[in-house]
């Protein structure tokens, strides 16, 4: 049954359905007047930039010397770099030239890039610098770095160091959608002096996908947040009403001769617990009050090629997670848990994006493509049920071995799959003092299967498949799950117009 809906909103029209959704949108939003904050007068009004100018042009600098990442910049190599300056406010005063100036070099040798950047500030000793764990967010001064190596305007990473040295970064899929579960391998550090503050990053390229070429191109912009102003500047300037984010970034040119490094990155890991059971009841054969749990394995990322990453878990070690909240669930339905396990967020962005072309369009007009694909299932407490005196039930189904490869051509062809297989699951049970064993779930695969080609950075279609095989060799389970389970979609979309204002999105 197909179900459509038809709203005005600030004028765009909505046209949404359950089984067959298409959207038309605009990212333009109503003017509004500019206001600084209290006490402060726009920065040089006469000089306010043109939001629409073209992409502004960085040049990397070859180095052959070795450089030191302690935030000072001493070497001669960072003399001889090309400053990028002139940043651009995007708030609160949008397209004013920043209030305090900010310079940005860029290095690079055949292991890394080698970022430097200036931060001047007039009043030193009001720079804000609150530590927060990796990824944290603590509303710090910082400034972030944003690559597009693949140059295909929808694609990035983002790496960003606080004015206390807090490291956070993420990967950017479908030009605005960011996932901060991926940690890289990268370092920075930062140094205050009488001027403001310093930053020096290295990223090595082992860390980035790019394709092999002699000369290249990337995507490159820098942007800088000062906390006690909330001022965010960019080099590339871009205007606050735009659903763009990797699209609007400026060029870096200057790259010769670099080659895609692979990497294989063995985890072997051996960890024990103990768990306090509380109350257990009088005379159980099986429990009493604690259990020790022991496990092994191995996590696996291997560089295949320049482009695409396999990853690949044996009994996943998951003893690090932050535990889910308790919940008391009263309906019919399941409890949707948000995912944290690193090994299933990390490169599940083109799984998890069916349907959208932008992440603006559910954020502005609350709609909600299907989730295909709730990796949550995957190691599930079993869904079976066991009846005895006693019943030791698993708190969870094991998951023997998973794998995921995901990449991206540089002809704009995307693609991931993963595949989960997870073991029997069998409660232990006493009646009238005999044991057996009952099995509470079964041996199961999960596959989830998605390719993507983009036609430039307005159009791509797409498509996705998901496959749940169970051996239910159990009757009673045969009873309770179905034995399989597919799903197969497509989706497109495409911008109407050369800023990207408009866009028709189909599934």
């Amino acid at each position: 049954m197909d179900i459509w809906q038809f709203r005005l909103v600030r004028g765009r029209l909505l046209v949404a359905g359950v089984a067959l959704a298409a959207l038309i949108s605009t990212g333009a939003q109503p003017a509004h007047a500019q206001t600084s904050p209290a006490g402060r007068s726009p920065a040089n009004p006469q000089t306010a930039i043109t939001l629409d100018q073209p992409p502004r042009t960085g040049i990397a600098t070859r180095v052959t010397a070795p450089i030191s990442i302690d935030g000072r910049l001493s070497e001669e190599s960072w003399l001889s770099a090309t400053a990028l300056t002139g940043f651009v406010q995007r708030e609160p005063d949008e397209g004013q030239p920043a209030t305090e100036e900010t310079e940005v070099r860029i290095l690079y040798d055949e292991e890394a890039l080698y970022v430097g950047a200036r931060m001047r500030d007039r009043e030193p000793s009001r720079i804000v610098r609150w530590l927060s764990r990796r990824d944290g967010g603590s509303f710090s001064d910082s400034v972030t770095v944003v690559l597009d190596p693949h140059h295909d305007h929808m694609t990035g990473a983002l790496f960003t160091v606080s004015a206390a040295g807090t490291l956070s970064d993420s990967l950017v899929a479908n030009d605005t959608r960011t996932d901060a579960s991926w940690d890289g391998i990268w370092n920075a550090a930062v140094t205050l002096d009488e001027d403001g503050w310093v930053a020096e990053f290295r990223i090595p390229f082992s860390q980035l996908r790019f394709a092999p070429g002699d000369r290249q191109t990337w995507g490159l912009n820098v942007s800088r947040y000062l906390q006690r102003r909330a001022e965010s500047s960019y080099w590339n300037p871009y205007a606050a009403r735009e659903s763009r984010f990797v699209s609007r970034c400026g060029h870096l040119t200057g790259l010769d001769g670099l080659r895609p490094r692979r990497h294989l990155d063995l985890l072997p890991y051996a960890s024990t617990r103990a768990e306090r059971l509380g109350t257990v009841a009088p005379g159980h054969p099986f429990l009493d009050g604690s259990r020790q749990v022991w496990g092994a394995g191995l996590d696996l990322k291997w560089g295949l090629t320049s482009a695409f990453t396999l990853d690949a878990a044996v009994n996943p070690d998951f003893g690090q997670v932050e535990a889910d909240p308790a919940v008391v669930n009263l309906t019919a339905f399941e409890t949707l848990f948000e995912e944290k396990r690193p090994f299933f967020i990390e490169g599940m962005q083109l799984l998890r994006n069916f349907g959208q072309a932008t992440g603006a369009i559910r954020a502005r007009f609350g709609e909600r493509p299907p989730d295909l694909v709730y990796s949550r299932r995957v190691g599930r407490s079993p869904q079976g049920r066991a009846s005895g005196d006693f019943v030791d039930l698993p708190t969870a189904t094991t998951i023997l071995g998973a794998a995921k490869l995901s990449g991206r051509t540089a002809s704009g062809w995307s693609a991931s799959v993963f595949d989960a297989v997870t073991g029997r699951e069998r409660a232990r049970v006493d009646v009238a003092g005999q044991h057996s064993r009952q099995q509470v779930e079964p041996l199961t695969n999960y596959l989830a299967a998605r390719v993507r080609h983009e036609f430039g950075p307005r159009a791509a279609i797409g498509g996705i498949a998901t496959l749940v095989n169970r051996d239910l060799a159990d009757p009673a389970l045969a009873d309770l799950l179905p034995r399989r389970a597919m799903v197969s979609g497509a989706d497109a979309y495409v911008y109407l117009d050369q800023r990207r204002d408009w866009v028709l999105n189909g599934a």
